[in-house]
């Protein structure tokens, strides 16, 4: 048995975990504000009328695969936070 026993995640791992840690962060339960993902987003798509379209689908497809829960904020604004899910699977893709 080769020193290596653990096997490297792959690149579609790499890549969701990439964007988790860009959109939400490294830390689980902290949360990101709509506005706050959406500075993220590149700068073409910051602000246009797609915008929020842009966001939630983007939410959605981590909160499908619980990298990502729901957040509201305080007056009931979007947000969004890290599962010990999505940051477990950012701590093994970069820190591993």
């Amino acid at each position: 048995m080769s020193q290596r026993s653990k096997r490297r995640p792959s690149k579609a791992a790499y890549r969701q975990a990439s964007r988790l840690f860009l959109y939400l962060g490294a830390v689980a339960g902290e949360r990101r504000s709509a506005a706050d993902v959406a500075r993220e987003l590149p700068t073409l798509d910051q602000r246009t009328p797609m915008t929020k379209h842009l966001v939630q689908d983007l939410m959605d497809e981590f909160m499908a695969a619980g990298l990502a829960e729901a957040a509201p904020g305080p007056r009931g604004g979007k947000g969004w936070r890290l599962t010990a899910k999505g940051a477990a699977l950012i701590e093994r893709v970069y820190h591993d």
